[in-house]
């Protein structure tokens, strides 16, 4: 019975998304209300006894088998499965999602209600394809759920159908994990082949067996699927653009849940990578690379919603560490934790720059933490988790059992531990600065808003999960069945101190005239390191020139309006549409232009019109008045006496 339930969690978003989007009757704006938060808070309610029957131990590791099919020596199974990632992922997912939905009913108050349909009808579909991922027994399951997840993320970032700048970002972010996506295909069809079948349990130990060169392709291919999912290095240039999104997309997709996938998928596929020193090295590497790196670039931003977008890069990066040190439950326990802040931050973030106009700059906050001080306390909550404050914050323990598995690898790993360590104080550079903007005083007064339970609700829990997640922490490392690092009190001493160092630092950066001039002048970090640029130059317009090339348009002609195209289309050509465009009117000239005028058509609608003609003739007769047709009736019966008539002659 409980196999079968385990199929039932992700349905309702999938009917929410169904009724909101496929519906022909004109909802309420109620009623879609009612429908979006019923689809969104039914997997909790769904998934909740179950988890917690689990994490008691009064439930084992279940498979719900969907149905099989057999090709031969092959075998097609669709389940889905409860085991230790799966119940803690769908948990999280659940009650982030669940907060979020609740946040969103107040956020898109004021929106059409099409928009209303559309947005909810969207979410709810990621939501669907987010809980099919993590709950996925097969590699069918799991990549379809891993597709929707990248469709739904580009209409929602796109939401805003008038701006230019969110469909580049959505189109932006919807091309760059697709190029991951198809090395993940790659890997997932190498795994069948060596298993098979595409029942994860199968797909894993055929990949331990495989011969070495073949496996080590294997798992490179699943480490390029998850950076790209993740916003690792060097596919990172996508997210912070696909801020462009409302508060709640950045809130779901980009902080907590999608984003995160590819630490998911690297969790899931920890053996494989582990088996390879080599993979599990580069794992490591991109994943301190990045956390640097993002946290570089979050320092220099002026923007709120970017800086958590660079956060989120440089957390994720953290996961890979642990994963690369070998401690998947570690980087499963820092997914957890980030997901309750990182959501927390963006949702109280959106309520700050509501308070403080609609506006988005760090600068402009001024004030908002007066006008909306419940929001401001829990995104200081949120602030201090993210910069790992000591024992006081969820953050600080998670990010410190990611250090102790390094510093417990070994010497390669204690370099690395080294690197992190300066991340994990830059991160409390900018964490904070956002904190201090609203803690000044306003240029102007601002009018004190009105906190909605409906935004004010989530925003507690999350930041009291965002404390009490500490005790998580333990439990969810055992559960997945490691051990706590306990690398010694020296490296525990050290984070701590890295996390006060990144708070002196946030006060240095906000208040001295000189650093905040610095802040300002530091164009090409706050550019990400221009990374799309130089992504530009080197692949973008090359590729373009050999699109238009075989396209049969003129290069040159083509880069001397390069700039017009850069502004109307975001930065980035269609070449492939438009070779695609080409192609198809070519075929137009030569398959279907010997045809044209098409004889057979033209005497079909001659014959039509000849019809017509005879209806409308034949309409005249339809007078409607009781003496005509007595008299129509009248002329046919001498007709036919006269031809009755007719035939007895002979």
């Amino acid at each position: 019975m409980l196999a079968y339930f385990l199929l039932l969690v992700p349905l309702p978003p999938l009917g929410g998304f169904l009724l909101l989007a496929l519906d022909p009757y004109r909802l309420e704006r109620r009623a879609v209300m009612a429908v979006a938060l019923a689809a969104g808070i039914a997997p909790l309610v769904l998934f909740l006894p179950v988890a917690l029957g689990y994490f008691a131990g009064s439930i084992g590791d279940t498979i719900a088998p969907a149905f099989t099919l057999n090709f031969g020596q092959f075998e097609v199974a669709l389940a889905m499965q409860l085991d230790a990632l799966s119940a803690i992922a769908a948990l999280t997912v659940t009650v982030v999602a669940s907060c979020v939905m609740i946040y969103a009913a107040d956020y898109m108050a004021s929106a059409r209600v099409a928009d209303l349909r559309r947005f909810f009808a969207l979410m709810n579909l990621f939501l669907a394809g987010m809980l099919s991922v993590v709950m996925a027994a097969d590699s069918i399951v799991f990549f379809l759920g891993w597709e929707l997840m990248g469709l739904c993320s580009f209409f929602l970032i796109s939401y805003n159908m008038n701006s230019p700048r969110a469909f580049a970002a959505g189109r932006k972010a919807f091309v760059m994990t697709r190029i991951a996506d198809a090395a993940l295909l790659a890997g997932l069809l190498l795994l069948f082949l060596e298993a098979t079948s595409v029942r994860i349990a199968d797909l894993i130990p055929a990949g331990l067996a495989a011969p070495e060169q073949r496996a080590v392709v294997i798992a490179v291919l699943l480490l390029v699927g998850a950076l790209g999912k993740s916003a690792q290095l060097p596919f990172q240039t996508w997210l912070p653009t696909a801020m462009a999104g409302p508060t709640p997309v950045s809130a779901l997709l980009h902080s907590a849940t999608m984003v995160a996938a590819g630490a998911i998928l690297l969790i899931r596929f920890a053996p494989l990578i582990e088996a390879h020193p080599g993979v599990a090295a580069a794992t490591a590497i991109a994943g301190v690379a990045t956390a640097v790196f993002g946290a570089l670039c979050a320092v220099a931003q002026t923007d709120i919603k970017r800086l958590l977008a660079y956060s989120s890069i440089s957390q994720i990066g953290f996961m890979l560490l642990a994963v690369g040190m070998g401690a998947p439950g570690v980087a499963m326990a820092h997914f957890v934790v980030h997901a309750l802040f990182k959501s927390l931050l963006f949702m109280s973030a959106g309520v700050l720059s509501h308070a403080s106009g609609g506006t988005t700059e760090i600068r402009r906050l001024r004030g908002s933490a007066y006008a909306a001080p419940i929001s401001f306390a829990t995104y200081v909550v949120g602030a201090a988790a993210l910069a790992g404050f000591p024992i006081l914050s969820a953050g600080w323990w998670s990010k410190e059992a990611v250090l102790g598995a390094a510093v417990m690898a070994g010497p390669f790993g204690q370099f690395l531990w080294l690197v992190a360590l300066g991340s994990a104080a830059l991160t409390g550079v900018y964490a904070y600065r956002p904190v201090w903007s609203a803690l000044r005083s306003p240029v102007e007064p601002l009018p004190a808003i009105k906190e909605n339970w409906l935004a004010v609700g989530p925003l507690i829990f999350l930041a009291t999960a965002s404390v009490l997640g500490s005790f998580l922490v333990g439990p969810i490392v055992r559960t997945m069945g490691g051990t706590v690092p306990h690398a010694g009190l020296g490296v525990e001493v050290m984070g701590a101190l890295a996390a006060i160092a990144g708070l002196i630092g946030s006060v240095v950066v906000s208040f001295s005239p000189v650093w905040s001039a610095r802040i300002k002048r530091a164009r090409r970090l706050r550019a990400g390191m221009q990374m799309d640029a130089i992504y530009y130059a080197f692949l973008v317009r090359p590729y373009r020139r050999v699109v238009h090339k075989l396209s049969g348009r003129n290069a040159r002609k083509d880069t001397s309006h390069e700039a017009e195209t850069d502004r109307t289309d975001g930065g980035m050509g269609d070449p492939v549409g438009t070779a695609t465009v080409n192609l198809g009117l070519w075929l137009a000239r030569v398959v279907t232009a010997p045809f044209v005028p098409d004889r057979f058509d033209l005497v079909t609608m001659r014959s039509t019109r000849e019809v017509r003609r005879a209806g409308v003739w034949a309409r005249r007769l339809q007078t409607g008045r009781l003496r005509t047709y007595v008299m129509a009736i009248a002329f046919g019966l001498g007709v036919l006496v006269i031809l009755g008539w007719g035939m007895t002659w002979g």
